[in-house]
């Protein structure tokens, strides 16, 4: 039945309600021509009280507008579908009909005997070291088969959906002394192997295999591919709980010790030992997990399922934990998120949006690893004391006995807590749409760490290390290798490196599935490999070479011998004080401290260890542009004071502004002074503003030649006062300033009016044209940009790095020319305002800025960066709106610090650098070299111009006087002066590449209507030949003359020309 719409009471008066016997309104019918009309009134009429109430909503409860939709939009596109529901619901009513009908089994079983494995035809998902437990096993019949975690809670996601199944084992399948040595985790395993045997024998499952519970070796699980169109879509995972009844909680408590050494240490089973070792608060979680899920599944099924938005918010931050690939499960935010709603930080009125905002608050704020927080508010328990004195991150449940967060080591809950803070930043930031980098751009650990450790061969890592850990860790994590590994290695990590990092964060990747008919040591033999890998962020002191410990004759000082070994020493400082110190070498510190401290602390040698991160240090040193720079800088502020203080000039210089890249360690090759005689000799500009006067002339010939005339006053000045080599121009003056040239410019507002000016029928008017855009670009623009940029670099120190080192990756693949300087340090900026840069992060940023240069669709997104925060978010809006309506609208729209970074390259040089970006972004991620994204390809090009081999620009960049008092010549490179012939000649024909920084070969694309006939015209009979066509003589371009006259502008510079295609 379908329901009319009712008319609203806005509509006016004047339109017809009288209906005629068909239905239709009398004027519908005077309609005749068809022509379908727009009822304009509805769009202007006043909003519904639904209308008013979203709005109102949204001003209250979400951050704009726009987020709320993508919001519902995400969420929408995440939930399961109905279809998926209903298929479901349908496979498991015939799953748990075939598994209640297993019979019940009277039969005793000693699991220590093979037999038990025979009959059931399914291996027992437990490893050999469990052979020494003795324990008889009887099958003691379930009552229900249950759906349970995310999707029974309504806060799963459809991406790689896993349903959780669950089946409570029977409290009398269990013991009084079954807690102690893995008897609980055998019997378990039996029972699991048990039930697996069964399923084999169904039609509705196409795939069977054993898993661990999050990584735990000793709680296996079992994973179901459902058959039919269902397995596509999804996993079941079958996990066994315990009743509570079956043991008392405080027989787990974190103080109790359930494993024992003899157990642990010895081959053969040792009933009688009665000895109570250290505690084993690691394993008895693994027990108090299965003793407490189905209570605390009963408390998030009653603080969620009634409340949408709760459930929402869970969504929406799990999906914030999967793109930053932290291991951390839906199961603790879940819990969070009640903790919240049981001290009512939160509530169910509140929207998703403020929720999920709460939470990262709770987070930022949180210090679970020394003052935890529990569910529980019964005094019988363990105090929150007790837990932290065996757990290092502490969240109890509502039992009071159990851990939620016992698998969860201090580097996941610290990584955890900075990207809440950093969440938050975002969500402050009202002139970026959050949404985006928080729940749609994925970050990997190539572009979240500066510096990562990866084990070659941690097989015989890990076996170190288990040799060599203490008698009681090894006891607490009994047969779990992975964690206790993983947390020893942190442990030793973290304090060697202690205040170098912001982060540590280990990163486990052990997934394994194996089917049920193979035995684990088998399957492990057949492909199981584990993988550990360490990230680190770095801060301003990760180069610092000397580790200063405390004074010598303090107690602390024993510890620090202790610890550090014969790399300890006495040391005298500066400030008079005689402490311990480690002082390491030159270059990168945090490798030579791994290395040691492996080797020192476990006889791990450093060729088992692969240090990432550090690789395109020595690429970008090529140009020593730090200690360059530097110099550059320091002899510009001297400069800049004599020219503030010169005398007996008509106007005074008030201002003097860098604008060459060199001024923000932009520049990867900046000249230096010293001996020697370099290729190539830079300068460095700099514009000049004097005081006020209005005695400059109107006219633009009369005032360029006064400027002439300070040019000189200038040069003479300088050369009088200082002593300084200088060389007047009519448009700058060169100036020598310890063996550096700089070229000083005289920069007036009143020019730039002058060049817009234009007389039209006798009326003066103002117009842009090409040369005052270009001249306040360079005059007014580009020295505010520079000392935003030089003022980023101060905050961000890696920030020079990624911009130098994307310069670099653009001239290795010949782009580097079609790319304005400030266009490239944007982007790098870009980066560095998002995510941070540190020194000794120059990989991490490269890949961060290929990323933005690769995923950004330029034809439609520009990017503003407010570099020093000096804008509002209404003009931000405005400026974006400005910058999109441009026409016609450069490739690449890009504005920072009142100017925007030029046209941008050319559509086809922009699309092929977006291609090389994705193709280094998947090939680094594949593991490969990223120095061999610096390797360019020369596939594609029609001609090849190879030019002899010479040294990178600036790699002897010194500047060498020819005489005294003489300035040398500058920026003369042959092969630019080439290009720019071949340019000026070919520019109608071809397109040439070129690597700027030291290539030995120009590239040659011929553009498209090369080869299309043309006709003959006397002025343009340039590069042509006569050829027949169909009886017809026309006239096409002479690629092969073309390609000779190449050779011949180019002697003695030319090695050869070639077509790849011959």
């Amino acid at each position: 039945m379908v329901k009319r719409a009712m008319r609203n009471s806005a509509v006016s008066e004047g339109e017809s309600n009288i209906i005629n016997e068909n239905g239709k309104r009398l004027n519908d019918l005077d309609n005749k021509d068809g022509v379908k009309r727009i009822k304009t009134k509805s769009l202007y009429r006043q909003p519904t009280a639904n209308e008013l109430n979203r709005l109102q909503e949204t001003e209250n409860l979400f951050n704009s507008n726009l987020f709320r939709l993508q919001i519902e939009e995400i969420l929408q596109e995440v939930k399961v579908k109905e279809k998926t529901v209903n298929r479901i619901k349908e496979w498991f009513s015939d799953f748990q009909t075939h598994l209640l009908s297993i019979p019940e089994d009277e039969t005793e079983y000693d699991l220590s005997e093979k037999s038990f494995a025979k009959q059931l035809n399914v291996k027992l998902p437990i490893s050999k070291d469990h052979k020494k437990t003795k324990v008889m096993f009887k099958f003691h019949k379930f009552t229900d088969v249950e759906i349970v975690g995310s999707y029974a809670l309504g806060c799963s996601i459809n991406s790689k959906l896993i349903v959780d199944l669950q089946i409570t084992v029977p409290a009398e399948t269990y013991t009084k002394n079954d807690s102690i040595n893995y008897k609980y985790h055998k019997k378990r395993a039996a029972y699991l192997a048990y039930i697996a045997s069964y399923l084999t024998q169904t039609d509705i499952i196409e795939e069977l295999k054993y898993s661990f519970l999050n990584g735990c070796e000793t709680k296996p699980t079992i994973d179901i591919k459902p058959s039919g169109k269902l397995g596509n879509h999804l996993s079941m995972r079958l996990n066994l709980v315990c009743e509570a009844e079956a043991y008392k909680f405080h027989r787990f408590s974190p103080s109790r010790n359930n494993l024992r050494e003899s157990w642990l240490y010895s081959t053969e089973n040792q009933e009688n030992v009665s000895e109570i070792g250290p505690p084993t608060p690691y394993y008895n979680s693994s027990v108090l997990c299965d003793l407490t899920a189905s209570f605390n599944q009963d408390f998030l099924k009653e603080i969620l399922m009634n409340s949408e938005n709760l459930k929402q918010a869970v969504v929406l931050l799990k999906i914030w934990i999967k793109q930053r690939t932290l291991q951390v499960s839906g199961y603790v935010i879940s819990m969070l998120i009640a903790y919240l709603v049981q001290s009512k930080r939160i509530n169910n009125i509140m929207s998703s949006y403020q929720i999920v905002r709460n939470v990262w608050i709770a987070l930022k704020s949180s210090e679970w690893d020394s003052k935890g927080i529990s569910l529980n508010k019964d005094q019988n328990t363990p105090s929150i004391e007790e837990f932290h004195q065996h757990f290092p991150i502490v969240f109890v449940d509502k039992t009071g006995y159990y851990n939620i967060c016992w698998q969860m080591s201090k580097g996941t809950y610290y990584a955890l807590k900075r990207e809440s803070s950093l969440a938050i930043d975002i969500l402050d930031n009202g002139k970026i749409n959050g949404f985006i980098p928080l729940f749609m751009t994925p970050e990997t650990d190539l572009l979240q760490f500066d510096n990562i450790l990866r084990f070659q061969n941690f097989p015989e890592v890990k076996e170190s290390v288990l040799n060599r850990v203490p008698k009681q860790t090894r006891i607490n994590y009994g047969l779990d290798h992975l964690a206790l590994v993983t947390d020893t290695l942190y442990n030793l990590i973290s304090k060697g490196l202690s205040n170098r990092v912001d982060l540590i964060q280990e990163i486990i990747e052990a997934d394994f599935s194996w089917p049920v008919k193979t035995t684990l040591e088998k399957a492990k033999k057949e492909g199981y490999e584990e993988k550990l890998f360490f990230g680190f962020i770095l801060n301003e002191n990760s180069m610092d070479i000397v580790d200063r410990g405390p004074p010598a004759n303090m107690p602390e000082a024993e510890e620090f011998r202790a610890f550090w070994g014969e790399k300890s020493e006495l040391r005298r400082f500066q400030d008079g004080s005689i402490t311990e110190a480690c002082v390491w070498q030159e270059g990168p510190v945090l490798p030579q401290i791994l290395d040691y401290l492996m080797l020192q602390k476990y006889g791990v040698p450093g060729a088992w260890l692969r240090h990432e991160g550090g690789e395109l240090a020595p690429l970008d040193a090529e140009g020593e542009p730090e200690p360059r720079t530097r110099a550059v800088l320091a002899a510009f502020d001297e400069l800049r004071a004599q020219l503030r203080d010169l005398s007996q000039l008509p106007l005074d210089v008030t201002a003097v502004h860098g604008i060459s890249p060199v001024f923000s360690y932009c520049d990867p090759f900046p000249a230096h002074a010293g001996g020697g005689r370099g290729a190539y000799t830079p300068v460095n500009r700099a514009v000049l503003e004097l005081s006020y006067s209005g005695k400059w002339p109107g006219d633009l010939e009369a005032f360029r030649c006064l400027k002439a005339a300070f040019h000189l006053q200038i040069a003479e000045r300088l050369k009088k006062q200082y002593s300084l080599p200088t060389q007047a121009y009519d448009t700058h003056v060169d100036v020598l300033k310890n063996g550096l040239v700089f070229r000083l410019q005289i920069a007036h507002p009143k020019e730039i009016t002058l060049l817009r000016r234009y007389v039209e029928g006798g009326v003066v008017k103002f117009k842009e044209s090409a040369e005052s855009v270009e001249l306040e670009r360079e005059t007014v623009a580009l020295p505010r940009l520079r000392g935003a940029l030089h003022g980023l670099q101060q905050r961000h120190p890696g920030f020079g790095a990624a911009a130098r080192l994307l310069r670099r990756w653009l001239g290795a693949h010949l782009l580097a020319p079609h790319f304005a300087p400030e266009l490239c340090a944007l982007l790098a900026a870009s980066g560095a305002l998002r995510s941070g840069c540190r020194a000794g992060a120059g990989r991490s940023a490269l890949l961060r800025t290929l990323r933005l240069l690769a995923d950004t669709d330029w034809s439609r997104d520009a990017l503003l960066l407010d570099i020093n925060d000096e804008l509002s978010k209404e003009e931000m809006s405005e400026l974006e709106r400005r910058l999109q309506a441009q026409s016609p609208r450069p490739s690449m729209c890009v504005w920072a610090a009142g100017m925007d970074a030029g046209a941008g390259p050319p559509g086809p040089v922009l699309r092929r650098a977006q291609a090389l970006a994705r193709a280094a972004l998947r090939h680094v991620r594949s593991g490969g070299d990223v120095l061999e994204v610096f390797v360019p390809s020369l596939r594609g090009y029609d001609a090849l111009v190879r030019l002899r081999a010479r040294g990178a620009r600036g790699a002897g960049g010194q500047v060498k006087t020819a005489g005294e008092g003489l300035i040398p010549v500058v920026e003369f490179d042959p092969v630019r002066k080439y290009l720019d012939e071949l340019r000026s000649a070919y520019d109608e024909f071809a397109v040439f590449f070129y690597d700027e920084y030291g290539g030995d070969v120009i590239a040659v694309l011929w553009k498209p209507d090369i080869h299309e006939p043309r006709e003959f015209q006397t002025l343009n009979a340039h590069a042509l030949k006569p050829v027949t066509i169909n009886g017809e003589t026309k006239y096409k371009v002479n690629i092969e003359a073309i390609l000779e006259d190449f050779r011949i502008l180019g002697e003695g510079l030319v090695i050869k020309v070639t077509q790849p295609t011959e």
